[in-house]
């Protein structure tokens, strides 16, 4: 069974009652307390699977070890193996593996996985019907983890299992002749050169490297290649030690933290830091050596990602902005009052889930109209889709929508490269009001990354608290217009990644900090820039289709290859990544730029 990651909460001492749970393996420094034994159940055939538990079991016991055991509702069997001192993920994996030779039964991916390896805990509820429920007595299992096993179990477990662990060894160790192909850090393997000053992204197998601990032994024969892989990687993408041990620390890269989990906590940090300098020196002779490095750079002019203070170019290409209406000449002051009748009247106007689409692309036309500081954007429907963390095809409803409310007007339709020419607009009834509302402070948000994991009812919980205009469960769901059970909902799981706490009074405060951390553990940064990637697809398509039919191009001037600026812009795309902590709690993803026009 998937247990997504947006679903991750705190342990309590209540049971979750919503649906089914289970409890991850690893800690955020990437080791374990208790080695967790699954044995699945092979067809209907629960009898098989109960005396391979029994043997397990009894095998255990002969190597010194105290052990919880349980049955779920189907008659899979899970063993508890409690440890005193905590095992990284590498020795964990290489026990389990082994021991899944010997017991065929046994599902060695829960600890496979920093980041997804998890188990069903005894009374957690199953998915289908029932719970796991305990083969021994209370007591007796609160008497085994009250005392674990130490290191000497450990040990005779490995030295058993020795013949297992050869074994395992051989079959994920490649061959003699891919030794040699992969001996080394391949520098040039792991990610395309970047720009000095200008972070770029860490992808691919490398950072599942960095995330899960998982890495291809064929590629890097050892941890410490793996480890080496991933810090030259991260120095290649323009990022500082900082970034890496904060990751590290904070369990963004609990796989990484995992493969330096075998040091003492005094002489880890010197392990890394002596990693680093031997990965940025690698990195510095490649660029200095391998001109053709530095091939991939994208130009400096290139918008891929942009500072919060620069101007919105959008898909589409520039039109000619009207000329502004000389009543309101306060661009910035008009896109503010709309603003403020948007949020004064959205969840009437557009009630419900229904109404979600709408409300975020309105958010994401006024985050471009703010950035180019004009009422007037000329903004593609797939900008739109990366700034509302929605499908193309879907703000285009959603534009109707919102234009047939009277928030917006299309003064010019697409017509090949330039896209749709909107006019913000607000709504006849609302035009006497309006200016008397009191604007909102701040960047006017459309879906930041990290809610495309969390959903929308979050964002609005999170945007209230954010602003200042609720502090409690109460005054969120009355402001936004959701269910009280929603905003329950949503400020326990904007909790559970710390973007929400309760200060000293007891009222609700929004940490809009942690936002991009929380983004990144959830995975939505990957979704982004999948998108992204996507989106430039896209457009190469259709610049290709326009030359074709050109009507001025002559027969000889016709070429179906792609344009090379595009094809170097969708490579830059590919590691793109929001700013760092560094760039303040007001970043804004409309300060992302997917593509200037030609």
């Amino acid at each position: 069974m998937e247990y997504p990651t947006r679903g991750e909460r705190p342990l309590t001492n209540l049971l979750p009652r919503s649906g089914p749970a289970a409890v991850l393996v690893y800690g955020l420094d990437g080791t374990c307390r208790t080695l967790c034994l699954d044995l699945d159940v092979a067809g209907d055939d629960a009898a098989a699977t109960a005396a391979e538990a029994a043997d397990l079991e009894h095998w255990l016991v002969e190597c010194g070890a105290r052990i919880v055991t349980d049955i779920g509702p189907t008659g899979g069997r899970h063993v508890y193996v409690p440890l005193a001192d905590r095992l990284p993920l590498p020795a964990a994996r290489e026990l389990v593996e082994a021991l899944a030779l010997l017991f065929p039964s046994l599902d060695p991916s829960p600890h496979r996985s920093v980041r997804s390896g998890c188990i069903r805990t005894p009374g957690a509820l199953h998915k289908g019907w029932g719970h796991q429920q305990l083969t021994m007595s209370l007591s007796a299992a609160y008497d085994v983890l009250r005392r674990p096993n130490g290191a000497d179990v450990v040990e005779a477990i490995r030295v058993r299992l020795s013949p297992q662990i050869a074994a395992w060894r051989a079959r994920a160790t490649p061959p003699a002749d891919r030794l040699e192909l992969a001996g080394g850090v391949d520098v040039d393997d792991q990610t395309h050169a970047k720009p000095a000053g200008r972070a770029g992204d860490v992808r691919g197998p490398v950072l599942r490297i960095a995330r899960e601990g998982i890495y291809d032994v064929a590629r890097y024969p050892t941890p410490s290649e793996a480890r080496a892989a991933v810090m030259a990687a991260a120095a290649r993408a323009g990022w500082r030690l900082v970034d890496v041990v904060a990751r590290i620390e904070d369990g963004r890269w609990a796989g990484l933290a995992a493969l330096y989990a075998h040091h003492s906590p005094g002489s880890q940090r010197h392990r890394i830091t002596r990693d680093w300098s031997a990965a940025a020196a690698l990195v510095a002779r490649t660029q200095k050596t391998n001109p053709q490095a530095r091939a991939h750079v994208a130009p400096e002019n290139d918008t891929v990602r942009r500072s919060n203070t620069s101007a919105q170019e959008s898909h589409g290409g520039a039109y000619t902005r009207p000329p502004a209406d000389p009543t309101t000449a306060d661009e910035h002051g008009f896109i503010r009052t709309w603003r403020a009748a948007l949020r004064t009247t959205e969840q009437h106007r557009f009630p419900g889930r229904s109404g979600y689409a709408v409300r975020f692309v309105l958010r994401a036309l006024g985050g471009f109209a703010h950035s180019t500081g004009s009422r007037y954007v000329a903004v593609g429907t797939r900008s739109l889709a990366i700034a509302a963390g929605m499908e193309h095809s879907t703000v285009s409803l959603a534009l109707k929508a919102a234009a047939a409310a009277g928030w917006c007007d299309r003064l010019e339709a697409a017509h090949g490269e330039h896209a749709d020419l909107y006019a913000l607009t607000i709504p006849t009834d609302l035009k006497g009001r309006a200016d008397e509302l009191r604007w909102d402070s701040g960047k006017l948000h459309a879906l930041r990354p990290v809610f495309r994991a969390l959903g929308h009812v979050a964002a609005l919980t999170f945007e209230a608290l954010e602003a200042g205009r609720a502090r409690s469960v109460l005054e969120a769901a009355r402001t936004t217009g959701i269910s009280r059970s929603a905003a329950h909902e949503a400020v326990d799981a904007l909790a559970a990644w710390g973007l929400v706490s309760r200060d000293d009074g007891g009222d609700l405060v929004a940490h809009p900090e942690r936002l991009l951390a929380a983004a990144e553990q959830l995975g939505a940064l990957d979704v982004v820039a999948a998108q992204i990637r996507t989106y430039a697809r896209h457009r190469i398509a259709w610049r290709a289709y326009l030359h074709r039919h050109d009507p001025e191009a002559q027969p000889g001037d016709v070429d179906h290859s792609p344009d090379p600026a595009d094809l170097a812009w969708l490579d830059a795309a590919g590691w793109w990544l929001p700013p760092d902590a560094a760039a303040g709690p007001d970043w804004t993803i409309a300060d992302v730029v997917v593509r200037p026009s030609a």
